[in-house]
């Protein structure tokens, strides 16, 4: 018997598995594509942060902790009791060393604490205050500063108003093991420790060449 044929269901043909397959996989990539790019930009910008530390960091630090301890060298030689110069030693001691510290606390042609000793504890006393200070040169590589530090001290006679001046040091600092401490201290104007109205002559800040 002839006639005419049903049509029959089309099936899908091979390009289609193909797009699915394609479309699964799409994704896929994307996100390894974008893993990759993550990681190119991390070690990029890792790099650079690590420069950023080994370059920049270490002059940071030395010139911050540097800073610091020169302020604090100023403010422990600026600052007497005669009649306390055991405090005044420790403090000296923990915050020079080298040319500083000989010139301070002692040596074969005397020293600071020698001609404190000789005035007598009835001396004025000498108090400072930090007014500001700044780097002026900064080898983090070798462990050396120096530094500008400006104070005012206030000297103190009994009975009488404190006398207030404006001093200024430069300041070479060292690093002493795991301390920074001053070597040699420059001082911009003398500062006299003793009585002016006393007999021994006044003693100076401690100073020196570079």
């Amino acid at each position: 018997m002839t006639g005419t044929s049903e049509p029959t269901e089309k099936k899908p043909g091979g390009i289609r598995p193909a797009v699915r397959r394609a479309a699964k996989i799409a994704p896929i990539a994307l996100a390894a594509a974008a893993v990759v790019v993550g990681v190119v930009l991390v070690a990029v910008f890792g790099v650079r942060a690590y420069g950023v530390y080994a370059d920049q960091y270490p002059a940071q630090e030395t010139r911050d902790a540097a800073t610091q301890a020169a302020e604090q060298a100023v403010l422990n030689i600026t600052t007497i009791d005669p009649a306390d110069l055991d405090t005044f030693r420790e403090r000296a001691e923990a915050s020079l060393t080298g040319k500083a510290k000989t010139e301070v606390l002692g040596g074969k042609d005397g020293s600071v604490l020698d001609m404190l000793g000789t005035a007598g504890p009835n001396t004025a006393k000498l108090s400072s205050r930090l007014l500001r200070s700044a780097p002026s040169e900064v080898d983090a590589g070798e462990d050396k500063a120096k530094v500008l530090v400006y104070v005012v001290t206030t000297l103190e006679r009994p009975g009488q108003a404190g006398i207030d001046e404006t001093r200024g040091f430069d300041v070479s600092m060292t690093k002493d093991g795991d301390a920074w401490k001053a070597e040699n201290i420059l001082g911009l104007e003398g500062i006299a420790y003793a009585d002016a109205g006393a007999a021994p002559a006044p003693a100076p800040a401690p100073e020196g060449g570079n």
